[in-house]
């Protein structure tokens, strides 16, 4: 059988793709699995922060309540969207859980300015106990989902939207 020179160069490169295709997706799959907290499904790890109130709020004092859990910035620019999202749920009570904010990587008085501009209705603050690495976070905003038993039940990574929050809270809420 013939083939012409023009069938050879598309089926050549139809290989070609096809193998950068599928390693690329084979490297997404490992990446993904990388960047997977290896929290989920385990006990919260010890964590506690210390609100302008001055009252240190410890993670695991708060089971027997569904938390949500979100690491944020002063410096975080998808974090300021987020906080509405989140602040609003906080204030409509949904589910019964309660809300924790832990500043990362911030100075004192870039947290103080930022909690004056872009206040928390719920727990926020620096990070006194613990750290953000025990919870495997990467980049900000992160959000832990832990139930009533305090499991780690899932994360999100990025800016939260509401239908999205909604889904997870009824995760932890069940």
């Amino acid at each position: 059988m013939h083939v012409n020179r023009k069938t050879a160069v598309i089926g050549s490169v139809a290989i070609i793709l096809s193998s950068v295709l599928l390693l690329s997706l084979a490297w997404g799959l490992q990446h993904a699995a990388l960047a997977n907290p290896p929290v989920l499904g385990r006990t919260a790890p010890l964590l506690a922060i210390k609100p302008l109130s001055g009252d240190v709020v410890r993670v695991r004092e708060l089971q027997g309540s569904p938390v949500v859990l979100n690491f944020w910035a002063s410096w975080c620019g998808p974090c300021i969207e987020e906080g509405a999202v989140l602040g609003q749920a906080f204030r409509e009570g949904q589910g019964n859980v309660s809300y924790v904010g832990a500043d990362n990587r911030d100075t004192d008085s870039a947290y103080q300015s930022f909690e004056k501009t872009h206040p928390h209705p719920y727990p926020a603050g620096p990070i006194v106990l613990g750290s953000y690495q025990s919870y495997g976070v990467a980049g900000l905003p992160a959000t832990f989902f832990i139930d009533k038993q305090g499991t780690v039940l899932a994360s999100f990574v990025g800016p939260l939207d509401r239908p999205t929050l909604n889904h997870y809270i009824e995760l932890i809420t069940r």
